[in-house]
């Protein structure tokens, strides 16, 4: 089906249109012009369509989606905090753009339209609150979700005029808490002052209450939305079961356990909320007896979950590799730097599309170098349009040879880590030994085994973990993966226990040392959260049972070690730490940007245009973040996942080399730096011999 949601990136709106994509339905998710929050809807998913627009403009929707829709969720609220709560003005808006909404909706075709209601249209209760009781709201918020509801009644039965047409969902939402709640709610602000071992000043809390977890919020909504035949009734209260309504002290004082005791509550130092000190007793009969809906998930499970969703984000606060807390201070701070290196926009996305500022931090205690940002959402997945290289292949070549030859690994059994499609096994079935890989991303899986490959889906998620079919193996590989991590010991520590007791690995990391000697700052992207030195990945690998037998740095910017499982693991990551200058990264900053500003006033005095060649990281930092961005035409890219799309931050339109022969331009700048002799030779065999080819060196840019 084709569903609608309006307030998509919100807490509800968010976690609704997840569901509906995990069902496979198509959505339309509605959200702000610019809107901050878009990184709460999953990107690049198939079925999900993002649309910016204002809620006051929702009645002519029909203007931005071309076809008719079943579905209509209306989330999208304004003055939903506590002060604009009372906000008459502000809470007036909502009911006229909610009644465009509704409009929109009936345009569309729509034949539910599902609202969000609250538990503030109830007003001040101390009894059990049921659908048909008469609502005494408090606050202006209240008032308005009660007015909408009754006005959208009112105009769906004048409009279908006793026939079948749109049906009115008017859910009553009680109090939902899980992750990616504002963080001002109650129980977001509890767990992270208990968690700090704070003091939490609270009300005197002895109201009964009531907490729906947010996963069964959803599933009580799409019970609704999808509910066999017709309605039998219009409202319904979606909350926790009866059984479960308690007084507020009582839920507070489970939060603070489940912290582990750490923290004070402390009651009767706040007044109460903008709808005063009411109970919520909800009365859910309805919606059960008609949809069958239960709630599952208890409030200490509820809390669990939302307890681990909090230590992930915590984590990104600590080394990657051995837990220390990085400085308060980043060693450098780089702004519009791209969001992705793989999250490639489309014309849609393109809209929403800005850059980002990136922290880089040095831990304290191991030395490793690492963002302090969350991974990319693909981390689990190998997106590489380096198989499409023939340096790449020809590296690779060169050291499979030199590892099944120097270690006897003739009829052992390889298997690759992140194998992608399948680029790199495919040059291994070359040698005399076993073939395998395991690959987190669907498609890919299926792309390797068109090819004749024996990979699995799967992903190196706990030590326990089993990687395919065929372990324990005798040999693993890793290429440019590690540093794609947020958990590198989890992922050392499967492949170690699905290899044979003496097994061997070849490991490839992007470069720390080649970044400081050449000075490139436009190395760093987020989708490599850490930054190995031979240093740091050689005491990496140690803690988790691997030796190092040899190492080398390969295709100029990467560390490549071979290693072997050992029995005995080092036990403490603290090292002396060599001093490292990451000042001249802002000075080779400045410089690349003074030469390519050069370039630009070059090329506009001789009428010359330009085109940059490399859809790559360093491609998109470079657009990005100098004035390549607004110089070049576009950026060639022989990878085809990549054409038709557009470089993220700086949106130059990503084309195939082929382009050139319709579009010619006077200057082509090669910006992959590990491919420039390559990419080069490709220009001049099949380009015209006129065009002027330039390639980035460093801090500098050369004509070739």
């Amino acid at each position: 089906m084709k569903i609608v949601v309006t307030g998509a990136t919100s807490f509800l709106g968010a976690a609704s249109v997840k569901e509906l994509l995990g069902r496979g339905h198509k959505v339309y998710a509605l959200v702000r012009p610019g809107s901050l929050n878009r990184k709460a809807l999953p990107k690049e998913q198939e079925g999900l369509i993002v649309l910016e627009t204002e809620l006051s403009q929702l009645d002519r929707i029909e203007e931005k989606i071309p076809e008719t829709c079943d579905g209509f969720l209306h989330f999208g609220w304004d003055g939903s905090g506590s002060e604009n709560r009372k906000n008459a003005k502000v809470q007036q808006k909502n009911v006229e753009d909610s009644m465009k909404a509704l409009k929109g909706a009936q345009k569309l075709g729509c034949r539910r339209f599902l609202f969000g209601g609250s538990q503030a249209e109830y007003g001040q209760r101390r009894d059990i609150m049921r659908e048909d009781d008469v609502c005494h709201p408090v606050s202006e918020y209240g008032k308005a979700k009660l007015e909408f509801g009754i006005r959208a009644r009112e105009y769906i039965k004048q409009q279908n005029n006793g026939l079948a047409g749109m049906e009115y969902i008017h859910a009553r939402i009680f109090s939902v808490y899980g992750p990616g709640d504002h963080p001002w709610s109650l129980v977001n602000t509890c767990l992270d002052t208990f968690r700090r071992d704070g003091v939490m000043e609270l009300g005197a809390c002895t109201q009964f209450w009531n907490f729906l977890y947010v996963d069964d919020l959803v599933q009580a909504l799409m019970s609704l939305l999808f509910y066999p035949g017709k309605r039998k009734e219009e409202i319904y209260n979606v909350a926790a079961e009866s059984a479960a309504t308690r007084p507020l002290r009582d839920y507070v004082e489970e939060m603070h356990v489940l912290c582990g005791g750490m923290g004070t509550p402390r009651y009767g130092c706040l007044p109460p909320n903008a709808e005063g000190p009411a109970n919520l007793i909800p009365d859910i009969s309805r919606i059960q007896d008609e949809t069958g809906w239960r709630p599952k998930v208890s409030f200490a499970e509820g809390i669990r979950r939302t307890l681990a969703a909090g230590a992930a984000e915590e984590r990104r606060q600590h080394c990657l590799a051995c837990g220390e807390r990085l400085p308060d201070r980043a060693l450098l701070s780089f702004r519009d730097m791209p969001a992705s290196a793989q999250n490639i926009p489309d014309a849609q996305e393109m809209k929403t599309d800005r850059g980002i500022t990136l922290n880089l931090h040095r831990c304290s205690r191991c030395g490793l170098v690492q963002f302090d940002c969350m991974p990319v959402d693909y981390y689990r997945d190998v997106i590489r349009s380096g198989g499409f290289s023939t340096t790449m292949t020809e590296l690779r070549r060169r050291q499979y040879r030199h590892l099944i030859e120097t270690y006897g690994l003739e009829g052992k059994k390889f298997i690759e880590a992140g194998c992608g499609q399948g680029e790199f096994l495919t040059v291994l079935t070359e040698f005399p030994v076993k073939v395998y890989g395991v690959e987190h991303k669907r498609d890919l899986v299926r792309s390797a085994r068109e090819k004749g490959l024996t990979v699995w889906e799967g992903f190196t998620e706990s030590e326990t973990t089993h990687l395919g079919e065929e372990g324990p193996y005798d040999v693993f590989l890793s290429f440019n993966f590690l540093e794609h991590q947020p958990d590198p010991g989890t992922m050392l520590e499967c492949i170690r226990e699905n290899l044979t007791e003496d097994g061997m690995g070849l490991i490839t990391v992007p470069s720390l040392e080649y970044i400081l000697q050449y000075d490139g700052y436009y190395e760093l992207i987020r989708d490599h959260i850490a930054y190995y030195s031979f240093d740091t990945l050689e005491r990496l690998l140690a803690l988790h049972g691997f030796q190092v037998l040899e190492k080398e740095m390969v295709n100029r910017d990467t560390c490549s070690v071979i290693v072997r499982k050992v029995k005995e693991k080092k036990t403490d990551m603290a090292a002396a730490l060599p001093e490292l200058d990451f000042s001249a990264l802002e000075k080779s900053h400045g410089e690349i940007c003074r030469q390519t500003r050069k370039l630009q006033e070059r090329l506009r005095q001789e009428k010359k245009t330009l085109a940059l060649w490399g859809a790559s990281h360093q491609g998109f930092t470079l657009a990005a973040t100098t004035c390549l961005g607004e110089t070049a035409s576009y950026i060639m890219d022989s990878a085809p996942f990549k054409q038709g799309r557009f470089a993220p931050a700086s949106h130059l339109p990503i084309v195939a080399p082929e382009h050139f022969l319709e579009e010619p331009v006077d200057v082509i700048l090669i910006v992959a730096p590990g491919y420039t002799d390559e990419i080069a030779g490709i220009i001049r065999s099949r380009f015209s011999k006129t065009v002027q080819i330039m390639t980035m060196r460093s801090d500098r840019l050369e004509i070739l």
